[in-house]
């Protein structure tokens, strides 16, 4: 009996030094895995947010003039305008946010034109396709460290991401006065006839053709802008445009359903850019 209780420990033995080895083994993480990005919190002294600072990942080098943006959810891929923006990181690369208390996915991007919003080009910065997370809680700041890599090639809508699908939504295509698709650029989805705010929804990044798609949650009416940078009120000469021209044209959507089709123009912004208006899309 001594002999079987010996040969059972000697087994746990082996089993609790493979499940070890195997614990050694980096898993392979998909860059749509969650990957929660608060390290830790500090007593916000009045004030609830997130802080920290965002730097190159191969060096550890600070990295200024970059923009962190806050999404609510991952509709929009995480590109587009979010619900929340920092102001440029300072020189050692630290930014700082005021938010409310939730749950938000974390991206930082810097562009070499130093502008806030727009396509990314090779030679900008980006924090990969991770889906980094942050929970922000009341009175406290969430400390955080945003890794970034230069972008090598032009960033387009990835496909096939479970988050981001549903049934229903619009599909169309973007092209300028001359019929030239308009690739890299957003069409945006509002529940009313104002598009001078925050939109409800973005669509996936324009392809080569010109292309997009907005998935939206549930049907209804929707009112639909497009433009080529995602943040900021249009700068004069930046295209624009809006299904239906001036007036916005209702495009009703039905449960479950894509209303396919929608060619919307973009031309010139004639109007004039108004500085106060800069912390949301026109």
């Amino acid at each position: 009996m001594m002999r079987n209780a010996r040969c059972v420990v000697v087994l746990l033995s082996f089993l609790c030094m493979l499940a070890a080895g195997c614990a050694t083994t980096t898993p392979t993480v998909s860059p749509d895995t969650p990957v929660a990005g608060v390290e830790r919190y500090v007593d916000g002294k009045g004030k609830t947010g997130l802080s920290g600072q965002v730097v190159l990942k191969e060096s550890g080098k600070p990295v200024p003039a970059a923009y962190v943006n806050i999404y609510p959810d991952t509709l929009s891929n995480l590109l587009g305008p979010s619900q929340f923006i920092s102001s440029p990181t300072d020189a050692n690369g630290n930014f700082n946010l005021d938010l409310p208390e939730g749950n938000y996915y974390v991206v930082a991007r810097k562009r070499i034109s130093g502008e806030p919003s727009g396509p990314l080009s090779p030679g900008d910065y980006y924090s990969e396709h991770k889906r980094i997370t942050a929970r922000v809680e009341a009175g406290k700041v969430g400390m955080m460290e945003l890794e970034v890599v230069p972008m090598k090639a032009p960033m387009f809508f990835k496909k096939n991401v479970v988050e981001q699908q549903t049934e229903t939504g619009i599909k169309g295509v973007l092209i300028d006065q001359n019929g030239k698709p308009v690739p890299g650029s957003f069409a945006m989805a509002y529940s009313g006839p104002d598009l001078q705010r925050l939109p409800d929804y973005t669509s996936t990044l324009s392809d080569g053709e010109g292309k997009f798609t907005i998935y939206l949650p549930q049907g209804g009416t929707f009112y639909i802008g497009a433009r080529v940078h995602a943040w900021d009120m249009p700068r004069p000469g930046e295209l624009y445009g809006r299904y239906g021209g001036k007036t916005p044209a209702p495009v009703k959507v039905p449960a479950d359903k894509f209303v396919e089709g929608l060619t919307i123009v973009l031309a010139p912004f004639d109007g004039v850019y108004k500085p106060g208006k800069s912390l949301r899309p026109y």
